[in-house]
């Protein structure tokens, strides 16, 4: 069962505006349209975030966010006058939250609404433990990792047992190295069915060898993803959230 997201601003350290911020102006429109089309909860702040409205959105665009204004006439007023709005709603379990210097009153399908434009920068706040989804034992994912050697460069066709935004549990023949605890392998490509693919850095932080009912000796190795891009994290959430929502139709 889903917890909601308690739509509370959250206090960013240096550290976190770095790790959880998104800046390309297509991905901040894909997050939101995201949030639109699963009609999420919003929180908009105003007044020195010292009173918010619930809302939600109408629109998105490469311009900017519609959002529908409350029933209360003064709190729309008030929230037009505010020069600091902070914007706090979740999606797949993520909050996700940006500021804004101020919201116009327009209209949006017929019906008064706020505009913003679109923000510079998201934040996207999933600091509980990381969703681990296994992968489907008739139809494994796999993990496509370039390797260079002195005379040669090929790539590892590495089968993933496990997956989540955090990293990925891998599994290989005893015979193959290609897994080694604290290397960092770049550019590995994983491809989810029916969502796209794309590529990121990932660490081996643990392998350990197991034996399989037959007696072959497998390693499993246990993976870390590094500085994944936006893009790449809204792909493994939709994959994961689907996969989810399969098993529980099951």
């Amino acid at each position: 069962m889903k917890k909601d997201i308690p739509l509370k601003i959250e206090i960013l350290s240096s550290g976190d505006d770095d790790q959880y911020r998104i800046t390309t102006p297509r991905e901040i429109e894909i997050v939101l349209q995201n949030i639109f089309k699963s009609r999420s909860r919003i929180a908009l702040y105003y007044s020195e975030a010292n009173e918010f409205i619930l809302t939600t959105l109408l629109a998105v665009d490469a311009s900017g966010l519609w959002l529908d204004q409350s029933q209360q006439l003064q709190e729309n007023n008030r929230l037009l006058k505010s020069n600091k709005l902070i914007f706090v709603s979740s999606h797949a379990q993520v909050k996700v939250q940006f500021t804004s210097d101020h919201a116009t009153s327009t209209t949006c399908q017929g019906q008064p609404a706020f505009f913003l434009k679109l923000p510079k920068s998201i934040h996207r706040l999933q600091r509980r433990e990381y969703y681990r989804l296994t992968t489907p034992v008739s139809d494994h994912l796999l993990c496509v990792i370039p390797v260079e050697k002195a005379v040669e460069r090929h790539a590892h066709e590495v089968t993933i047992m496990d997956i989540s935004g955090g990293g990925v549990g891998l599994t290989c023949t005893e015979l193959d190295a290609v897994l080694v605890p604290g290397n960092t392998y770049e550019n590995c490509k994983i491809d989810l069915p029916e969502v796209g693919e794309f590529f990121g850095t990932i660490e081996v932080k643990n392998l350990i060898l197991l034996t399989t009912p037959s007696g072959k000796t497998v390693r499993r190795a246990g993976c870390e993803f590094k500085n994944l891009d936006g893009a790449s994290t809204i792909l493994l959430q939709r994959y994961v959230t689907s996969m989810q929502r399969a098993k529980i139709k099951d």
